[in-house]
Protein backbone atom coordinates (compact mmCIF):
# COMPACT_ATOMS: atom_id res chain seq x y z
CA UNK A 1 0.00 0.00 0.00
CA UNK A 2 0.81 3.51 -0.54
CA UNK A 3 1.31 5.90 2.34
CA UNK A 4 -1.41 7.83 1.27
CA UNK A 5 -4.92 8.56 0.22
CA UNK A 6 -6.59 11.58 -1.23
CA UNK A 7 -8.59 12.59 1.25
CA UNK A 8 -5.80 11.48 3.90
CA UNK A 9 -3.22 13.95 1.97
CA UNK A 10 -5.93 16.58 2.63
CA UNK A 11 -6.32 15.86 5.91
CA UNK A 12 -2.33 15.72 6.79
CA UNK A 13 -1.94 18.77 4.36
CA UNK A 14 -4.49 21.00 6.87
CA UNK A 15 -3.11 19.43 10.24
CA UNK A 16 0.79 19.69 9.83
CA UNK A 17 -0.17 23.57 8.35
CA UNK A 18 -1.14 23.88 12.11
CA UNK A 19 1.63 22.13 13.51
CA UNK A 20 4.00 24.12 11.43
CA UNK A 21 3.16 27.05 13.15
CA UNK A 22 2.84 25.81 16.61
CA UNK A 23 7.12 25.92 17.21
CA UNK A 24 8.77 23.20 17.14
CA UNK A 25 9.17 19.82 19.12
CA UNK A 26 11.56 16.76 19.40
CA UNK A 27 11.52 14.43 16.56
CA UNK A 28 11.40 10.93 17.14
CA UNK A 29 12.77 8.17 15.21
CA UNK A 30 12.15 5.09 13.56
CA UNK A 31 15.46 2.77 13.86
CA UNK A 32 17.11 1.80 10.05
CA UNK A 33 17.03 -1.84 9.16
CA UNK A 34 17.36 -4.38 6.70
CA UNK A 35 13.77 -4.84 5.94
CA UNK A 36 10.39 -4.44 6.63
CA UNK A 37 9.41 -1.03 4.78
CA UNK A 38 5.80 -0.12 4.75
CA UNK A 39 5.19 -0.32 1.30
CA UNK A 40 5.44 -2.20 -2.17
CA UNK A 41 6.05 -1.36 -5.64
CA UNK A 42 3.38 -2.26 -8.09
CA UNK A 43 4.45 -5.14 -10.03
CA UNK A 44 5.85 -5.16 -13.80
CA UNK A 45 3.36 -5.52 -16.49
CA UNK A 46 4.76 -8.00 -19.67
CA UNK A 47 5.36 -5.13 -21.47
CA UNK A 48 8.08 -4.02 -19.75
CA UNK A 49 11.32 -5.60 -19.36
CA UNK A 50 12.16 -7.91 -16.61
CA UNK A 51 12.35 -7.30 -13.41
CA UNK A 52 11.16 -3.56 -14.05
CA UNK A 53 8.99 -2.28 -12.13
CA UNK A 54 5.78 -0.69 -13.19
CA UNK A 55 5.88 2.58 -11.55
CA UNK A 56 9.57 4.24 -9.97
CA UNK A 57 9.72 3.63 -6.37
CA UNK A 58 8.67 7.17 -5.30
CA UNK A 59 11.41 8.38 -2.30
CA UNK A 60 11.60 11.29 -0.26
CA UNK A 61 14.55 12.12 1.29
CA UNK A 62 15.03 14.59 4.72
CA UNK A 63 18.34 15.70 3.56
CA UNK A 64 20.19 16.03 -0.26
CA UNK A 65 23.20 14.02 0.99
CA UNK A 66 20.84 11.26 1.26
CA UNK A 67 19.31 11.51 -1.93
CA UNK A 68 22.70 11.57 -3.87
CA UNK A 69 23.12 8.00 -1.84
CA UNK A 70 19.80 7.18 -2.72
CA UNK A 71 20.06 7.81 -6.81
CA UNK A 72 23.27 6.04 -7.19
CA UNK A 73 21.68 3.14 -5.55
CA UNK A 74 18.46 3.13 -7.14
CA UNK A 75 19.31 4.95 -10.55
CA UNK A 76 16.56 4.69 -12.57
CA UNK A 77 14.21 2.44 -10.90
CA UNK A 78 13.70 5.33 -8.43
CA UNK A 79 12.41 8.73 -8.28
CA UNK A 80 13.95 10.99 -5.43
CA UNK A 81 13.22 14.06 -4.10
CA UNK A 82 15.35 15.85 -1.29
CA UNK A 83 12.62 18.49 1.10
CA UNK A 84 16.01 19.92 2.15
CA UNK A 85 17.60 22.40 -1.24
CA UNK A 86 20.84 22.54 -1.80
CA UNK A 87 22.79 25.38 0.15
CA UNK A 88 20.21 25.30 3.11
CA UNK A 89 20.73 24.50 6.56
CA UNK A 90 18.99 21.43 8.20
CA UNK A 91 18.71 22.63 11.26
CA UNK A 92 16.74 25.94 10.38
CA UNK A 93 14.94 24.03 7.73
CA UNK A 94 11.04 24.92 7.24
CA UNK A 95 8.95 22.36 5.21
CA UNK A 96 6.14 24.00 2.84
CA UNK A 97 2.58 22.63 1.84
CA UNK A 98 4.14 21.08 -0.93
CA UNK A 99 6.26 18.92 0.83
CA UNK A 100 3.46 17.59 2.88
CA UNK A 101 2.11 16.31 -0.22
CA UNK A 102 5.10 15.02 -1.55
CA UNK A 103 6.20 13.07 1.61
CA UNK A 104 2.28 11.47 2.00
CA UNK A 105 2.56 10.14 -1.75
CA UNK A 106 6.19 8.70 -1.03
CA UNK A 107 7.13 4.82 -0.96
CA UNK A 108 9.60 5.51 1.68
CA UNK A 109 11.09 8.33 3.48
CA UNK A 110 15.26 8.28 4.45
CA UNK A 111 16.26 10.83 6.85
CA UNK A 112 19.43 10.91 8.59
CA UNK A 113 18.09 10.62 12.14
CA UNK A 114 19.81 10.63 15.59
CA UNK A 115 17.48 13.81 15.93
CA UNK A 116 19.04 16.46 13.32
CA UNK A 117 15.66 17.22 12.00
CA UNK A 118 14.09 17.49 15.22
CA UNK A 119 11.74 20.31 15.11
CA UNK A 120 10.16 19.59 11.78
CA UNK A 121 10.44 15.93 11.05
CA UNK A 122 7.71 15.09 13.40
CA UNK A 123 5.33 17.91 12.46
CA UNK A 124 5.98 16.62 8.73
CA UNK A 125 6.90 12.77 7.85
CA UNK A 126 5.21 10.99 10.98
CA UNK A 127 1.75 12.69 10.06
CA UNK A 128 2.11 11.94 6.59
CA UNK A 129 3.17 8.24 7.10
CA UNK A 130 0.63 5.39 7.49
CA UNK A 131 3.39 3.04 8.97
CA UNK A 132 6.56 4.03 11.12
CA UNK A 133 8.57 1.50 9.27
CA UNK A 134 8.08 3.69 5.90
CA UNK A 135 11.03 6.06 7.39
CA UNK A 136 13.98 5.28 7.85
CA UNK A 137 16.25 6.94 10.18
CA UNK A 138 19.94 5.98 8.50
CA UNK A 139 22.00 7.20 11.69
CA UNK A 140 20.71 4.45 13.78
CA UNK A 141 22.42 2.03 11.77
CA UNK A 142 26.33 3.42 11.09
CA UNK A 143 27.77 3.17 15.31
CA UNK A 144 27.03 6.60 15.94
CA UNK A 145 29.37 8.23 18.71
CA UNK A 146 28.06 10.84 21.26
CA UNK A 147 27.84 14.30 20.47
CA UNK A 148 30.83 15.71 22.13
CA UNK A 149 29.82 19.38 24.10
CA UNK A 150 32.49 20.97 23.54
CA UNK A 151 31.07 23.87 24.92
CA UNK A 152 32.04 22.20 28.40
CA UNK A 153 35.81 23.34 27.51
CA UNK A 154 35.66 26.45 27.11
CA UNK A 155 34.49 27.48 30.35
CA UNK A 156 31.65 27.74 32.89
CA UNK A 157 28.64 29.08 31.70
CA UNK A 158 26.59 28.88 35.09
CA UNK A 159 23.44 26.67 35.54
CA UNK A 160 21.37 29.05 33.27
CA UNK A 161 23.91 29.18 30.43
CA UNK A 162 24.46 25.20 30.53
CA UNK A 163 20.39 24.56 30.53
CA UNK A 164 19.98 26.90 27.32
CA UNK A 165 22.71 24.89 25.49
CA UNK A 166 21.31 21.67 26.68
CA UNK A 167 18.12 22.72 25.03
CA UNK A 168 19.60 23.55 21.50
CA UNK A 169 21.62 20.20 21.85
CA UNK A 170 20.40 17.34 19.09
CA UNK A 171 20.48 14.60 21.51
CA UNK A 172 23.13 12.04 22.98
CA UNK A 173 24.45 11.17 19.76
CA UNK A 174 26.12 13.06 17.21
CA UNK A 175 24.07 12.92 13.62
CA UNK A 176 27.36 14.26 11.45
CA UNK A 177 28.36 10.71 10.28
CA UNK A 178 28.54 11.59 6.81
CA UNK A 179 31.56 12.93 7.16
CA UNK A 180 32.96 9.92 7.85
CA UNK A 181 32.69 7.73 4.47
CA UNK A 182 33.41 4.47 6.12
CA UNK A 183 30.24 5.05 7.83
CA UNK A 184 28.16 5.32 4.73
CA UNK A 185 28.85 2.63 3.52
CA UNK A 186 26.84 1.32 6.01
CA UNK A 187 24.51 3.57 5.50
CA UNK A 188 24.19 2.57 1.80
CA UNK A 189 24.04 -0.99 2.21
CA UNK A 190 20.40 0.32 4.45
CA UNK A 191 19.13 2.60 1.61
CA UNK A 192 20.04 -0.90 -0.97
CA UNK A 193 18.07 -3.45 1.67
CA UNK A 194 15.36 -1.38 2.02
CA UNK A 195 14.99 -0.92 -1.64
CA UNK A 196 15.51 -4.30 -2.32
CA UNK A 197 12.29 -4.88 0.11
CA UNK A 198 9.98 -2.42 -2.05
CA UNK A 199 11.19 -3.83 -5.18
CA UNK A 200 12.57 -7.90 -4.71
CA UNK A 201 13.24 -7.80 -8.91
CA UNK A 202 15.85 -5.12 -8.08
CA UNK A 203 17.47 -6.61 -5.25
CA UNK A 204 20.67 -7.66 -7.00
CA UNK A 205 20.62 -4.27 -9.36
CA UNK A 206 20.44 -2.89 -6.03
CA UNK A 207 23.04 -4.80 -4.70
CA UNK A 208 25.09 -4.02 -7.07
CA UNK A 209 25.21 -0.15 -7.38
CA UNK A 210 25.68 -0.07 -3.60
CA UNK A 211 29.13 -2.35 -4.37
CA UNK A 212 30.01 -0.11 -6.75
CA UNK A 213 29.13 3.14 -5.09
CA UNK A 214 30.91 1.86 -1.94
CA UNK A 215 34.10 1.11 -3.97
CA UNK A 216 34.22 4.48 -4.45
CA UNK A 217 33.31 5.62 -0.97
CA UNK A 218 37.01 3.17 -0.10
CA UNK A 219 38.80 5.53 -2.75
CA UNK A 220 37.67 8.56 -1.09
CA UNK A 221 38.87 7.67 2.45
CA UNK A 222 42.38 6.62 1.25
CA UNK A 223 42.45 9.64 -1.07
CA UNK A 224 41.17 11.66 2.38
CA UNK A 225 44.46 9.49 3.83
CA UNK A 226 46.86 10.59 1.58
CA UNK A 227 45.60 14.33 1.46
CA UNK A 228 46.23 14.45 5.43
CA UNK A 229 48.98 12.81 5.87
CA UNK A 230 50.55 16.13 4.16
CA UNK A 231 49.77 18.03 7.55
CA UNK A 232 52.35 17.46 10.81
CA UNK A 233 49.98 16.13 13.54
CA UNK A 234 50.60 19.23 15.18
CA UNK A 235 48.58 20.89 12.68
CA UNK A 236 45.58 18.93 12.47
CA UNK A 237 43.70 21.29 14.38
CA UNK A 238 40.12 22.37 13.39
CA UNK A 239 37.81 25.68 14.51
CA UNK A 240 34.70 25.23 12.79
CA UNK A 241 31.43 26.91 12.28
CA UNK A 242 29.67 24.69 14.00
CA UNK A 243 30.06 21.24 16.05
CA UNK A 244 29.90 18.92 12.86
CA UNK A 245 33.37 17.65 12.27
CA UNK A 246 33.98 15.04 15.14
CA UNK A 247 33.13 12.08 13.18
CA UNK A 248 35.86 13.77 10.54
CA UNK A 249 38.65 14.47 13.30
CA UNK A 250 38.11 10.82 14.86
CA UNK A 251 38.34 9.25 11.58
CA UNK A 252 42.01 10.96 10.43
CA UNK A 253 43.00 11.84 12.86
CA UNK A 254 42.41 15.87 13.22
CA UNK A 255 41.47 17.59 16.82
CA UNK A 256 38.66 20.23 17.18
CA UNK A 257 40.10 23.01 19.25
CA UNK A 258 36.20 24.71 19.50
CA UNK A 259 33.52 26.05 16.87
CA UNK A 260 31.63 29.21 16.83
CA UNK A 261 28.56 27.52 17.14
CA UNK A 262 29.09 24.61 19.67
CA UNK A 263 25.82 22.39 19.53
CA UNK A 264 23.53 23.83 16.49
CA UNK A 265 22.89 27.12 14.75
CA UNK A 266 19.57 27.55 15.52
CA UNK A 267 20.76 30.36 18.56
CA UNK A 268 23.97 32.41 18.73
CA UNK A 269 26.32 31.83 20.90
CA UNK A 270 26.54 34.29 23.77
CA UNK A 271 29.46 36.98 24.29
CA UNK A 272 30.36 34.53 27.06
CA UNK A 273 31.05 31.63 24.66
CA UNK A 274 32.68 33.81 22.15
CA UNK A 275 35.15 35.07 24.90
CA UNK A 276 35.89 31.23 25.47
CA UNK A 277 36.39 30.01 22.08
CA UNK A 278 38.84 32.90 21.00
CA UNK A 279 41.05 32.05 25.16
CA UNK A 280 40.40 28.22 23.97
CA UNK A 281 42.16 29.42 20.21
CA UNK A 282 45.20 31.30 22.03
CA UNK A 283 45.68 28.50 24.38
CA UNK A 284 45.55 25.00 22.12
CA UNK A 285 46.16 26.95 18.53
CA UNK A 286 44.53 27.07 15.58
CA UNK A 287 45.76 28.32 11.99
CA UNK A 288 41.97 28.49 10.40
CA UNK A 289 38.55 29.44 11.52
CA UNK A 290 36.27 27.87 9.06
CA UNK A 291 32.93 28.94 7.95
CA UNK A 292 30.02 27.54 6.14
CA UNK A 293 28.33 28.33 2.82
CA UNK A 294 24.95 28.68 3.88
CA UNK A 295 25.88 31.05 7.00
CA UNK A 296 27.04 34.36 7.49
CA UNK A 297 30.94 34.59 8.31
CA UNK A 298 30.59 37.76 10.38
CA UNK A 299 31.09 35.92 14.46
CA UNK A 300 33.89 34.00 12.80
CA UNK A 301 35.90 37.40 11.59
CA UNK A 302 35.37 38.68 14.62
CA UNK A 303 37.16 35.33 16.23
CA UNK A 304 39.91 35.80 13.42
CA UNK A 305 40.63 39.14 14.29
CA UNK A 306 40.76 38.60 17.95
CA UNK A 307 43.37 35.60 17.40
CA UNK A 308 46.54 34.63 15.13
CA UNK A 309 43.74 32.57 13.42
CA UNK A 310 42.83 33.28 9.65
CA UNK A 311 39.61 33.05 8.08
CA UNK A 312 38.35 30.53 5.98
CA UNK A 313 35.23 30.19 4.12
CA UNK A 314 33.20 27.95 1.94
CA UNK A 315 32.96 24.88 3.48
CA UNK A 316 29.91 22.68 3.28
CA UNK A 317 28.68 20.69 5.89
CA UNK A 318 24.84 19.96 6.09
CA UNK A 319 23.76 20.11 2.69
CA UNK A 320 25.42 19.80 -0.94
CA UNK A 321 25.84 23.14 -3.18
CA UNK A 322 23.68 23.53 -6.74
CA UNK A 323 23.62 20.66 -9.17
CA UNK A 324 26.92 20.51 -11.41
CA UNK A 325 28.99 22.68 -9.07
CA UNK A 326 32.32 22.32 -6.38
CA UNK A 327 29.88 20.29 -4.19
CA UNK A 328 26.85 19.36 -6.13
CA UNK A 329 27.42 15.27 -5.28
CA UNK A 330 28.68 13.46 -1.63
CA UNK A 331 31.53 12.85 -3.51
CA UNK A 332 32.37 15.72 -4.78
CA UNK A 333 31.27 18.15 -1.28
CA UNK A 334 34.27 15.57 0.29
CA UNK A 335 36.80 16.16 -2.05
CA UNK A 336 36.17 20.30 -2.01
CA UNK A 337 36.37 20.20 1.82
CA UNK A 338 39.39 18.33 1.98
CA UNK A 339 41.53 20.42 0.13
CA UNK A 340 40.07 23.75 1.62
CA UNK A 341 40.94 22.11 4.53
CA UNK A 342 44.12 20.76 4.43
CA UNK A 343 45.25 23.89 1.84
CA UNK A 344 44.15 26.23 4.67
CA UNK A 345 46.46 24.43 7.24
CA UNK A 346 49.47 23.47 5.72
Amino acid sequence: PRLSNPILAMSITFIVILAIGCGPDTATETPASSGGAAATAKPATESQSPGQPADKINVVTTSNIVADWVRAVGQDRVEVFSLLPPDTDAHTFQPGARDISRVADADMVFSIGLSLEAGWLDKLVRNAAQDPAGIVALGNAVDPIDFVEIFDDHGDHGDEGEDEHAADDHGPLDPHFWFDPTRVRQAVDVISAQLSTLDPDGQSFYRGNSDSYNRELDELHDWIQAQVSLLPEEDRLLITFHDSFQYFAQRYGFKVVGAVFSVTTESEPTAQDLTALIETIEREGGRAVFTEKSHSARLAHRIADETDAKHVGGLYTGSLGAPGGEAGTYLDLMRYNVKTIVGALK
